[in-house]
């Protein structure tokens, strides 16, 4: 019973420490407005998903930037502005010549806003990937994560900031995604949110040894 009892705790510690891991990342994400992130994924029912995620704060910078104070007067006519945006600013071709389009693409907002859009045009074969993002271009050291969760494409994070050009160039050979030299310092995430998790997570960590150690 005992040993029951001792393994629920170190399971509660667990998910205790987990969700607060997850939560820091979260808001320090939703605080960052020169950090974004793009996911593209698939869904339970087969669908390709687009979603890029930052601030609102970053959203609300661009939008004042490119239209100026007080163009928008609704929430509506704001996320309007972000798509406008969005389509113009960013691009997704495969092999060099086949152009993705997104559809029923919609902006979600809150603290940490999100644009969620539908991947179409996604060939059979991939050899060549050119990703560019310019959303947030006139945002000050602005850089955006690019995370592909797709059976066949790169299982890497890739950074996109002022020194690549806001994009990635990657090209299949040999059964492995090669990147121009420019592009290998996207293993070097170094930005706030990712540091700030690792931090509290290493302190959680110690806490949670030290209350063991004096039990």
């Amino acid at each position: 019973m005992a040993y029951v009892v001792n393994m629920l705790y170190k399971t509660r510690r667990f998910k205790v420490l987990f969700f607060s891991l997850l939560w820091i990342g979260n808001v320090a994400l939703a605080h960052s407005p020169d950090f974004s992130s793009i996911i593209i994924s698939k869904t339970e029912n087969g669908l390709i998903v687009l979603q890029l995620n930052s601030s609102l704060t970053a959203f609300q910078q661009e939008v004042n930037y490119v239209n100026g104070e007080g163009a928008y007067k609704s929430p509506e006519e704001f996320q309007n502005l972000v798509l406008d945006i969005f389509k113009s600013r960013f691009s997704f071709i495969i092999n060099g010549k086949d152009t993705v389009h997104f559809k029923n693409s919609k902006v979600l907002l809150g603290h940490e806003t999100k644009i969620v859009a539908e991947v179409i045009g996604l060939p059979e074969e991939i050899n060549i990937i050119q990703l560019k993002n310019e959303v947030f271009k006139d945002v000050h050291r602005n850089q955006s994560v690019v995370i592909f969760l797709l059976d066949g494409f790169p299982k890497e994070k890739f950074t996109l900031q002022k020194d690549n050009q806001h994009s990635i160039n990657l090209s299949l050979e040999k059964g492995k995604w090669i990147t121009p030299s420019l592009e290998e310092h996207s293993s070097k995430l170094n930005f706030v949110p990712y540091l700030i998790t690792l931090i509290l997570g290493s302190l959680l960590f110690y806490i949670f040894g030290k209350t063991k150690t004096y039990q």
